[in-house]
């Protein structure tokens, strides 16, 4: 069984002024004591306790600013603009009367109940689950957001774990936004194109209101643009989580850790937000796949990026790539999203040398410096072509342990 925690995000319901300004009120109080304590040395902030600290919130509400200040992330923090307030797994709690879920916790006005709204289907088990006790509920903060009140709850779930029989291979991009293939049959493609044509919209809006020194209208066109490719990440994401849990297999990414600056851009392409690698936001997708799948009892899976868009998916021979057109030496055509995802899907590693119109032989070479990984373990065979070097396959995991060669 593996513990996923996740965040869910619950809605109070019926709010009427008196109880949002409270909220209000705690949230201040909240922050205030937060900056007094980070004025503070380290050391006498550990030694604190609530009893020195004057104040109308509960003490503990007070024991979680404390906790929050003494922590490694408090103590990089040198003032709060706003400090949400913060309820322990210990100082609330669920119930439910018909088909109403409220949470009650301490208030500057004693223990309140206030009902919450599930905004979605697929929240209703997990309350269930809090209720029953099969899922167990860690702190929640009340935070406003639009003029609304709502409570971030921390959840930790047992999910079993899935023997899986093959993987799935997910090539990110920009023309495609994700291509997910096993190793034989047919793939998914997500088109970028549409994306790739609102960014740009997004971005002559912005100059405009650049230009108009319109500063507050520019700061929510930026959130508007954050939240629109969030909730394509969103689905994208769960339609590739679908398609795994039809083949029953697990996910396999290429790693793109710090891609943006090793990947050359032209000036022309980098000032244009359609095509600019800094806009895009694999990453976001990469987070979203990775605890979706864990719910599921998949795993994602991250791989080396060189040679997965240059190498043929059906002999493993370095091809060329003319942007979506991939032609290997020995006659193969893929498409080349689809032949980086296939090969994902069946290899675990790649390891050749970069000069591959040098004659010298990438397992006579020592000192290689050109190399993508260094040197090759010995279980892996070369055959020197004419113009092209072909390369048999490998486990990742003799490679981490070269030993288990032997």
């Amino acid at each position: 069984m593996n513990k996923i925690t996740r965040t869910i995000k619950l809605k109070f319901v019926n709010l009427n002024r008196c109880k949002a300004q409270m909220f209000e009120q705690m949230t201040e109080e909240n922050t205030r004591i937060a900056n007094k304590l980070l004025s503070w040395p380290i050391k006498e902030r550990r030694q604190m306790t609530t009893a020195k600290i004057m104040s109308e919130l509960k003490s503990a509400l007070v024991n979680q600013v404390i906790r929050h200040t003494t922590s490694p992330t408090g103590r990089q923090t040198k003032q709060y603009k706003v400090l949400p307030v913060e309820v322990n797994n210990q100082n609330w709690k669920l119930s439910q009367k018909g088909s109403t879920y409220s949470i009650s916790f301490p208030t500057l006005k004693g223990e309140k109940r206030i009902p919450i709204e599930v905004a979605s289907p697929h929240w209703q088990p997990v309350l269930d689950g809090l209720l029953r006790g099969t899922i167990q509920g860690g702190s929640f903060k009340l935070i406003k957001h639009r003029n609304k009140w709502y409570a971030y709850l921390s959840i930790t779930e047992d999910v079993p774990e899935v023997e899986t029989e093959k993987r799935l291979g997910c090539d990110r991009g920009q023309n495609n936004l994700a291509v997910v293939a096993p190793q034989q049959g047919f793939g998914k493609f997500f088109k970028g194109h549409s994306v790739k044509h609102r960014r740009r919209y997004f971005q002559q809006r912005r100059q405009q209101l650049q230009e108009a020194k319109k500063f507050r209208a520019l700061k929510k066109w930026n959130k508007k643009e954050r939240r629109w490719m969030d909730a394509i990440n969103h689905t994208i994401s769960c339609r590739i989580v679908r398609f795994a849990e039809s083949h029953n297999a697990d996910v396999v990414i290429e790693d793109l850790e710090g891609c943006r600056n090793t990947m050359k851009q032209s000036k022309k392409s980098r000032s244009d937000s359609g095509e600019s690698r800094h806009n895009w936001s694999y990453y976001s997708l990469e987070q979203k796949l990775n605890y979706k799948l864990a719910l599921k009892g998949l795993k994602l899976i991250k791989r080396p990026a060189p040679y997965t868009s240059k190498s043929c998916s059906t002999c493993g021979v370095i091809g060329k790539r003319n942007r979506q057109d991939f032609n290997c030496p020995n006659g193969h055509y893929h498409n080349s999203d689809l032949n980086a995802s296939r090969n994902l899907s069946q290899w675990d590693g790649f390891c050749c040398q970069l000069d591959l119109q040098r004659d010298a032989s990438v397992m006579d070479s020592s000192g290689l410096t050109d190399g993508v990984f260094g040197t090759p373990p010995n279980s892996m065979n070369t055959v020197k072509q004419e113009e092209y070097i072909q390369l048999s396959l490998f486990d990742w995991a003799r490679y981490e342990n070269p030993t288990l060669s032997a």
